[in-house]
Formats: structure tokens, sequence, C-alpha cells
């Protein structure tokens, strides 16, 4: 037992430095895939690490003195399967009397076996839980896991050792790939209380639409690196010239003057030259997939690249300029260079506790700024950023600042769509990719298939809902489609066809897709009661007024007392919150409507929430308030209104004119 507490204890003296070395490539990798970094599954994942290692140093340790050393008993593998089960047999006498067991337990072949079979549980537990493997594939891996066990001990860690000094047992192979199937097995119902790891991606992405001060310290500081090693790869090519000179002229100063104009020469390639030739982004932005822009997301010019980096470097240069020509005054000759300089000679201690004053001030607000940037989810703003009209944003919050800018009104849109029509892609065509935007967003937020209410209306926007019941039954979620009136009795083109052929599809093929035509408010509220989603595909873009009529306003009423008075149970409610705090322009809209239920089901609008007139961004009695609305070809002018965001959530754009819209 103490061997294997002192393995764990060099595993965990190992840890700290194996971490350093994979926090910037992990971070990076974070930032690429998903944007951010979530605690839990960074978590997740240092502690997979330090398991990896925990099993390694378990395996592998202690290792021998001489790398020549003979162990007798390694120098035979034992290739026997379940010779362990004969061992346990001839060496222990277990029966029932109590007093027997303990000594069974104590028997080094049925501890042996038992610490190998939990050794690797864990691994079963992870591969399952944060991978998503399914149990073949934990299978195989559990295997090759263990192998690489055997090999290293068979081959003296790779050859490093003369003879192998830990004994090479197909025994171990059984037991601990039993053990990582044991792990699937154990996690298995934990998997309906822990976070759903898919769940943690899709919200890591959505908050990684905000350029994070951690993001962003990253990228400026692979830049500096870059910069000074550019620099010093400039000095190896100039040195010997600079030397030479500075010989010739017998002054240290020349030599000075050169590695500072090639130290600046550097930064300005590196911070002016390269974000002017790549639209807005220095190497390490492009690596973090971050951009330089105005604040209105229009790409800035060289000069404001320039004025940026510029007036940043000036900032943390001239404080300790100064203070370094205040140290270096010499109070006897400071009168003859004026009165300041004499004042200063004179009064240096005070000044020098001046300044620290005025830096750690400047250091307070600056992580003030910072805090208050993570919390409130608002851009952290520097001086230099202020001075130059820039920010630094993502690249997929430039994408989003620029499609919410490009409003059309309705009518546009309407046109839009003619002028597709009549490029090739027809109505029907559209109304294909945007059921498949809609199913996209229930699939993000609901990963597993459950149960799906999708209130369709009578005209096309009710067809963008039967497509995306269609595809969401045909990946095995349960939907409920709601609708006036049988689908050949709908009269707008193409959503009558649309409809005819879900619902002959869903009959030939026997889909999960249920049709409530017209239900009484009991069936509706069954229905919406036990929905993880519900999907808003009433009135659409068309609407107008005051009120919303019936059926659909019985349909919102319904739809929102399930989401706002629901039992407060704990359950899959953690998504919502971060979907509205990461809503675009919605501080403090949200106050307007009532806290959430935890239980509450995901709720997607389609183009625009039924009630929200599109145009202005009224809302009529009842308003139905979604978490997402996917909103078609271009934002409206109601949904970028500022009071509009209590009823839309956050508003994706789904554009529909390129084939990657169809992957469902």
């Amino acid at each position: 037992m103490n061997v294997y507490t002192s393995n764990i204890l060099a595993a965990t003296v190992a840890f700290p430095f194996i971490a350093a070395l994979v926090t910037v490539p992990y971070l990076v990798y974070q930032y690429r895939k998903f944007g951010s970094v979530p605690w839990l599954r960074t978590l997740v994942v240092y502690s997979f690490v330090f398991y990896l290692l925990c099993a390694y140093f378990l395996v592998l340790l202690p290792l021998p003195a001489d790398r020549t050393a003979f162990v007798p008993y390694a120098a035979t593998p034992q290739l026997a399967p379940f010779n362990f089960v004969r061992e346990i047999v001839e060496t222990t006498a277990l029966s029932a009397d109590p007093a027997s067991w303990l000594g069974f337990v104590r028997t080094p072949a049925v501890y042996e076996a038992f610490f190998n079979l939990l050794l690797t549980v864990p691994f079963g537990m992870y591969l399952r839980y944060y991978f998503r493997r399914p149990w073949w594939q934990v299978l195989v891996l559990g295997f090759c896991l263990t192998l690489s066990f055997e090999t290293l001990q068979l081959t003296g860690l790779l050859g490093i050792y003369e003879h192998p000094y830990r004994l090479f047992d197909v025994d171990d192979l059984i037991v601990n790939t039993l053990g990582a199937m044991v792990g699937f097995w154990l996690v298995g119902p934990a998997l309906r209380v822990l976070p759903d790891m898919r769940l943690v991606n899709a919200e890591a992405r959505e908050a990684g639409v905000h350029a994070s001060v951690t993001r962003r310290a990253l990228s400026f500081g692979i830049d500096l690196v870059l910069a000074q090693l550019g620099a010093g790869v400039v000095s190896l090519l100039v040195g010997p010239a600079a030397v030479l000179g500075a010989s010739l002229l017998q002054s240290d100063v020349a030599w000075d003057a050169a590695s500072q104009a090639t130290e600046t020469l550097s930064l300005a390639l590196f911070f002016v030259a390269v974000p002017t030739l790549t639209r807005g982004q220095t190497l390490g932005q492009k690596l973090l997939r971050l951009r330089i822009v105005r604040p209105d997301a229009r790409q800035a010019g060289w000069y404001q690249y320039a004025g940026r980096y510029g007036l940043l470097f000036l900032f943390a240069w001239a404080p300790f300029a100064a203070l370094f020509g205040l140290t270096g005054l010499d109070p006897s000759t400071a009168s003859e260079a004026g009165a300041l300089a004499a004042f200063a000679a004179s009064h240096q201690q005070a000044l020098a506790w001046a300044w620290l004053a005025f830096m750690g001030a400047w250091a307070v607000t600056l992580a003030v700024r910072a805090l208050r940037s993570a919390l409130l989810k608002r851009p952290f703003v520097m001086l230099n950023g202020l001075l130059s009209n820039t920010r630094v944003m993502t690249c997929a919050a430039v994408e989003r600042e620029r499609e919410r800018r490009h409003v059309l009104d309705v009518a546009e849109v309407a046109a839009l769509e003619r002028t597709l029509a009549e490029a090739g892609t027809p109505l029907s065509e559209l109304m294909a990719r945007a059921g498949a935007a809609v199913a996209e967003a229930v699939r993000t937020w609901v990963p597993d298939p459950s149960p799906v209410v999708v209130l369709a209306g009578a005209g096309n926007n009710g067809g963008d809902g039967w497509v995306a019941a269609r595809l969401l039954a045909q990946a095995g979620y349960p939907v409920t489609l709601v609708t006036p009136d049988l689908a050949e009795r709908l009269h707008a083109e193409p959503a009558r066809t649309t409809a005819q052929g879900v619902f002959a599809e869903a009959a030939a093929r026997k889909l999960p897709l249920r049709v409530l035509v017209a239900p009484d408010a009991d069936v509706l509220s069954d229905a919406v009661d036990g929905a993880q989603a519900v999907v808003d595909a009433m009135l659409g873009t068309g609407f107008s007024g005051d009120e919303v009529r019936a059926p659909y306003a019985g349909w919102i009423e319904a739809a929102n007392r399930r989401r706002f008075e629901g039992a407060r149970r704990s359950g899959r409610g953690r998504h919502r919150k971060r979907l509205h705090e990461q809503g675009d322009h919605v501080r403090g809209a949200r106050r307007a409507l009532p806290r959430k239920a935890k239980d509450a089901p995901f709720a997607v609008a389609v183009d625009v929430p039924s009630g929200l007139s599109a145009q202005t961004g009224a809302a009529a009695r009842p308003c139905f308030a979604a978490d997402v609305t996917v909103t078609m070809l271009a934002f409206k002018p109601g949904l970028v209104v500022p009071a509009a965001a209590r009823w839309t959530g956050a508003v994706r754009l789904a554009k529909l004119e390129g084939p990657e819209a169809l992957e469902a």
C-alpha cells in the first residue's frame, strides 16, 4: 500500500509541471474550437490528465536504479489467461465463515486483481461521460491503454532499460480492460444528473462570442513572444554589422541605437504591418480568432492599428521611463538642468511613492474593469482602444454584428425571396433550409432525443415548422406537431405541399411524429408539459396588430405558462440562463418577464416570435417568449429593437443561401 501511496504522491508532485506544459496549447485549442474555456470542462480535462499520470506512475514506478538491472521474475511473460483465478483458488480458503473473508481479501492474488480492475475504472467513466464514446470504443480504448502499460513494462520503457523490470501479464490485459467497461457501466446512471458535456460545449460557443480578457491577453502574449523572436533573428543577421559600426565609432550608443531600432521595427511589423495585411488580425489574434475593428465592427485602417499599439507601448513605457529618469537624477547637478529637475531631485522619495500609488491605482482599475467585463459580459475597453477608435472582437462577434447591421424590411425580405426564386432557389427549397436551421437549434440545446412540441401555423411559417418536425422525428425525437387544420386544407404554398409530404412520410416510415389538429386546451397543455423543447412556427413576419387571435393566442399562453410557471425542479435549465445572458442588447429588457422555471422547455421561434411585429418590434397580447429566434435571410427591423429582446432571446441568422444550411 505504501508503494501505491508513494506513486500517487509522485504523480501529484509532477502534475503541476505537466499542467504548465499543456496549459497554453489547451487554451489555444479551446479558444479555437469553442471560443471560451468553461470551468467544468477544464476541471474534467485536468482531472483526466492527473488520472492518466497517476495510472502510468502506478504501473511504471519505482524505476530500477541501474538501466542494466535484471529482474528474474519479469524475464518470462505470463501468457496463460485467467491464471489469477487459479492462484486465488489455490491460495485462499473462502467459506461461509466471516472469519475467512478478511484473509481472502488480504491474499495478494485477490487484492492485486482488485486494484488492477480499479485502475482503469475511471478511464471508462471519462470515455463515456466526457468523450461520449460508445461501449465498443471503450472496450477497444481500454484494451489499448492496458496494452500500453504492458508494452512499456515488457520493453523496459521502450529500451531505456536493457531488461524488463515488471512482469508482462496477459491477465492484466483482461482485468484492466474489464475495469474500463465497469467504469462505463457505473457512470451510466450518473449521466441523468451530471451536466451534459454537449450542452457545456454549446454554452462555451455562446460565451465565446465575446472576446474575454484572458483570450486577448493570451493573443497579446503570443504576439510579444513572436515579436521578440523576430527581433532576435534580425539581430543575428545584422549583429556583425552593428558591432563593426560601434567599434568604428568607438561608442556603445550606436550599438544601443541599433538594438532599439531592431526591436521597434519588429514590433511595428507584428503589430502594424501584419494586421494591415490580414485586415485586422495579428498572428496571435489569427490563431485565437480575434480581430481588431472599429466599434461598429467595420474594418479599421492601418493608422488605427498603429495608433492602438503605439499608444499601448507608450503607456507601458512612459511611466517606467519617468521612474528611471527620476532615480537617475544627481541632486548636485540637477539645478543646472532647470527648476523642475532640481525639484524632482530634491523630492525623489516622495515622487517615487507617488509613482507607486499611481501605478497601484491603475492596476486596481484594470482589475476592476476586467472583472466587470467578465461578470457583465461587456467589452473590456482600454484607453488606447478609445483613442484609436478600435476594439478587439471575436471573428464570430464581428460576423454577427455585421449581420445585425444589415437589416431588411419585411417587404425587402419578400422581394429577396422572389429574387432567389428567379435565380433558381424556389420557396420550397428555402423552406427546407429554414426548417433544417430550426431543427439544428433544437438539437444543439436538447442533444438527446426528447419530446418536442412544434406549434405550426397555417402559413409558410408553419411550413418551416413541418420541416423541422420531420427532421427531428427522423433523428429520433418524439415530436408532437400542433396545427389549426388538416394538411390538405392549408392555403399557403408551399406549406400545404410540404405538410402533406411530411404527414405521408411519417405514416409510411412510422416516424415518432404525432399531429394534433386544433386540439383543446387540456390536450395541448399535456403535450407542452411533457416537452423538452417548444418550436414557435405560428405567425411569422406577416403578423401585425395588438391582439393575437384564437387559436394561436391559446397556444402562446400554454407555451409561456409552461415556461414561467412550471415546477422549479433541477433540470436542464442552465443553458437557458446562458442564452439569455448572450442575447444581443438585452440588458434590462428581461426584467419585464417573470423568472423562468428551471425545468422549462427550450423555446425556439421561427423567423420572429409569434405576436411580435417583425417591422416595428411591438409586442401584441400575448407574445411568445423565446430562448432563441432563428431568423431567415436577414435581420428584420423589429428584431434589433432593444425592447424586443425580452421576447426574441438570442437572435441567430440562417442565411439560407448556401448548401450548408441543408445539413441536418
